[in-house]
């Protein structure tokens, strides 16, 4: 009889079902001032199946008083109650990790320094076996903000609306205290990037960083900075507006000329400071021309807001006593995690322009063994400013010598005595000729290794975002002719120059030639204070 051995499996557990799992991080320390703080998050998935309907709460309530509360408008799916804010965050596969942005925090009036409460998060989502969830705290810190004053700035156009030569337009311009006391006035430096200057001529404020001379019409190489400072009562929780937000008008307004680079998002800057401790740019002085005063100016803008504030409509900055002001419905825009809350910067966006840059180059002659120099010319002639870089290309039988503004390295970085090519340029800021400058005039050394090819060439190309209308000037020939084999410059560039031989005489002649060479062509004449009219 054959017995039979029954095997049982036992029955297995039944396969679990994949699961997403959800973590929140704070993606910055959320230390705040009176500038505000844009306060992100990390969330994640770290599980293996999505999660869908993730939404989360960020509840600010158990924050000090201190601590202001905002959901400004943006990407976030979220409704504000009170301080704390409903969020809707979509879809999270697995393995997905986002950054979200939901709220900004920022210290009020007279607010405490040191720890602020924190901010409870709870996240909530679905998975294929129901509702997942996680919490996190974060805690808030009031950073001790000094005086308390704030710079806000306006940009100037957007990347829809962009500015160019003739045109004009207002800076918007507000200054808050929100410190502990009462300031007696600030200082205020504003700062624009080359191509752009001030309308108005303060004699009560200090402009700077100006070219000498005299531009042709519609040019404007400065000045770009105007240092003013303001007697005027701030009072913790005030501010200032340097402009009307009704009429637009403005007590800076902005003029831009027809050497403004574009299309490019150009940066100024705003910032302001204790007058018993001027800013670094305060410190510089230099004879204010006279004029209208700033002081007188902003008081027929505040004038004008009190009297729309009396017939019943709204003001960005009213004033309540003589000599003092008070803010309105408007605060600070948040500032990046870290950020100076009395300098803020602004941008400028500028239309298309163009630059026409040329290079010349003259004819030399000389012989197998000499060392010559090959003089050559390269102009910006505008309208644009900008920058330049050329490659120099020796003829073959010919290499090239360490040369002004020019680059000889390997490619490991290490400096070497030849090379059969070479890059060379200025620095980012080459203006066009209209500032009086524009022409770089140098020299670079050949030697003559053998019979000179007709292959040298000198290029040049623009850096910057202004286009070249003049394409068929960024090149030029680089000719070394033996010595009565012809050739020589033309009627523009002068007589051929002679090649100079290596040793004693060699060494008197090259250091002649180098004293004599021209390096950098900065004609400048004297020019008003008052800048060109806007077209």
């Amino acid at each position: 009889m054959l017995a039979t051995l029954a095997l049982t499996a036992a029955p297995s557990p039944a396969h679990a079902a994949a699961q997403p799992q959800l973590q929140i991080t704070s993606a910055v320390d959320a230390t705040i001032d009176a500038a505000g703080t844009t306060i992100g998050f990390r969330l994640r998935n770290t599980g293996d199946a999505p999660a869908t309907d993730v939404g989360a709460v960020y509840d600010a309530q158990p924050t000090t008083d201190d601590v202001i509360f905002v959901v400004p408008a943006g990407p976030e799916d979220c409704y504000q109650s009170r301080k704390a804010a409903d969020c809707r965050h979509g879809e999270l596969a697995a393995g997905q990790e986002r950054v979200v942005q939901p709220f900004m925090l920022r210290s009020g009036p007279n607010a405490r320094p040191g720890p602020a409460g924190v901010v409870r998060v709870s996240v909530t989502g679905q998975g294929p076996d129901g509702a997942v969830s996680a919490t996190y705290e974060l805690p808030v810190t009031i950073r001790a903000t000094g005086s308390g004053l704030v710079a806000e700035v306006d940009d100037i156009g957007s990347e829809a609306q962009r500015v160019g030569g003739g045109d004009r337009r207002p800076l918007h311009t507000t200054v808050f205290n929100f410190g502990t006391r009462t300031l007696p006035g600030f200082a205020l430096t504003i700062t624009l990037p080359l191509g752009a200057t001030f309308v108005e001529r303060y004699g009560d404020c200090v402009y700077e960083d100006d070219l000498p001379g005299e531009p042709p019409t519609g040019y404007v190489y400065g000045p770009q900075r105007v240092t003013c400072q303001m007697h005027l009562i701030l009072e913790p929780g005030s501010g200032v507006a340097f402009s009307d937000p009704v009429s637009g008008d403005a007590a800076f307004n902005v003029v831009f000329g027809k050497n403004l680079p574009g299309p490019a998002e150009q940066t100024g800057r705003f910032e302001v400071g204790e007058l018993d401790q001027p800013l670094p740019e305060a410190q510089r002085r230099a004879e204010a021309p006279a004029g209208p005063s700033l002081a007188d100016r902003v008081a027929e803008l505040r004038t004008r807001a009190e009297q729309r504030a009396g017939s019943g409509q709204r003001d960005r900055i009213t004033r309540t006593t003589p000599g003092r002001a008070t803010t309105g419905s408007t605060a600070p825009s948040p500032a990046a995690a870290g950020a100076e809350p009395n300098v803020d910067q602004f941008s400028i966006w500028t239309k298309p322009n163009s630059q026409d840059l040329e290079v010349r180059a003259t004819e030399v002659t000389g012989s197998v063994g000499d060392t010559v120099e090959v003089p050559y010319t390269i102009t910006n002639h505008g309208p644009s400013d900008g920058g330049a870089a050329w490659r120099i290309v020796a003829p073959s039988g010919t290499v090239l010598l360490p040369s002004q503004w020019c680059t000889f390295r390997d490619e490991q970085g290490e400096q070497i005595a030849e090379a059969t090519e070479v890059d060379c340029g200025t620095d980012s800021r080459w203006l066009a000729t209209a500032s009086g400058e524009g022409v770089v005039s140098s020299v670079v050394r050949v030697k003559i290794t053998s019979t000179p090819g007709t292959n040298g060439k000198i290029t040049i190309r623009g850096l910057g975002p202004s286009t070249e209308t003049g394409p068929k000037s960024n090149s030029a020939q680089l000719v070394i002719n033996q010595p009565g084999g012809g050739g020589g410059a033309d009627d523009d560039d002068g007589l051929p120059i002679t090649g100079v031989r290596t040793g004693p005489i060699a060494a008197v002649g090259a250091g002649a030639l180098l004293l004599g060479a021209v390096l950098l062509l900065l004609g400048r004449r004297r020019r008003p204070a008052a800048p060109p009219s806007a077209e």
